[in-house]
């Protein structure tokens, strides 16, 4: 079987991670147990350069005149991925980018972008661009995941959120199957000292990695945090990394006249990211709205107790391995993050559980479960 992966809308973020992670976990062994010969992927050059170098690999660019923006790309693969197709004997076509319209031959999609199907997450955005593009998407989606043969789940919340809301969406043939983790995020528990421990110089830190969007509530962890220090003395510092987004000018006027307690560190490139979750205490994450919280399984993996926002699919990942809290509520923040911070003790037990729960999570299982299911939608037609 020869598989043709349209990476073709794959320009950066986690479809970079997952595309690149998967294809390095492949070997010949795994590609033989399913009856697989080749993959083909179409994509940008920069993309196809992060990519190994196999002989069961093909890359095919897209030029680089026609790879600026969504719609040239497009028209691009319009009038050249029947001939690709044809000339490459492609049996299945794997789309990885979750908008695929499809011809003749089977194909695979994925569910990624939740912000597409929750309507109330994306209502954050207000009325601009960035809103209409995922009704936009959630169009192409939509078709996408009715056409396919079989569409692939990074989630159990996802499949089972769209199936309970979109009566129009018949998923014919599905499986939940998660991203891996890299080794580079694996370490030992750290150990948690009593809080009186830290002091002004050294700081408890307190450490959130995402970008700084509207549905992340950067400003109410913030918020927060702040008044961890100022209600009750503690020695704390709010360490922030990602790059700036929606939801920035609101983190900004918290983070204005209290720089010593909040730290924000911007953007850190993903290959050293690591690092930072070395230098930290404890992490917060309070998204609203994800399929599978990647940033989320790093931390766990990290050997970090996690205070988290209780909206799903954080618990289906963390499950009782963390303190719970309602984002949208600075007092049930603040009450979390204290609780945990006062009993080192149970910092230790939730990161001990946390650390367990994550080695679940492997771009070796990943690729396994992902090569099965793309060969029995093969076979099926």
């Amino acid at each position: 079987m020869n598989i043709l992966i349209d990476a073709t809308n794959i320009i950066s973020g986690g479809g970079v991670s997952h595309l690149t992670e998967l294809l390095f976990a492949i070997d010949d062994d795994k590609l033989r147990r399913n009856e697989i010969s080749k993959f083909i992927v179409v994509g940008i050059e920069p993309i196809l350069n992060k990519l190994p170098n196999h002989n069961w690999l093909k890359k095919i660019s897209i030029p680089k005149t026609k790879d600026s923006n969504f719609l040239k790309r497009f028209l691009w693969k319009k009038q050249n991925f029947k001939k690709i197709i044809t000339d490459e004997e492609i049996n299945l076509i794997f789309n990885p980018g979750g908008s695929y319209f499809g011809g003749k031959l089977p194909f695979v999609t994925m569910c990624r972008n939740m912000l597409v199907f929750e309507t109330e997450e994306a209502n954050r955005f207000g009325f601009s661009l960035y809103r209409l593009k995922f009704v936009l998407l959630r169009i192409f989606q939509s078709i996408s995941f009715n056409k396919a043969e079989g569409t692939i789940f990074i989630s159990k919340y996802a499949h089972d959120y769209i199936s309970r809301n979109y009566n129009s969406i018949n998923i014919k043939n599905w499986e939940v199957i998660h991203h891996g983790i890299s080794d580079r995020f694996r370490n030992s528990v750290k150990y948690q000292r009593n809080i009186e421990h830290y002091t002004e110089s050294n700081p408890y830190k307190i450490l959130y990695v995402s970008i700084l969007d509207v549905y992340k509530h950067h400003d109410k962890i913030a918020e927060a945090i702040v008044n961890l220090k100022k209600r009750d003395g503690f020695n704390i510092q709010f360490l922030v990394v990602g790059g700036k987004a929606g939801g920035f000018s609101n983190f900004e006027k918290i983070r204005e006249g209290n720089e010593k307690i909040i730290k924000y560190l911007g953007k850190v490139p993903f290959e050293e990211i690591q690092n930072i979750y070395k230098e930290a205490d404890l992490f917060v994450y309070g998204s609203t709205c994800e399929n599978m919280p990647n940033i989320l399984i790093e931390a766990m993996t990290s050997g970090l107790p996690i205070c988290c926002s209780e909206k799903q699919p954080m618990p289906e990942f963390l499950n009782n391995a963390g303190k719970y809290f309602n984002v949208e509520n600075v007092e049930s923040i603040y009450e979390c993050i204290k609780e945990v911070i006062l009993d080192s003790e149970m910092r230790f037990n939730l990161a001990t559980k946390s650390t367990t729960l994550s080695t679940k999570y492997s771009w070796d299982k990943c690729a396994s479960e992902t090569l099965q299911f793309l060969a029995k939608c093969g076979q099926s037609k």
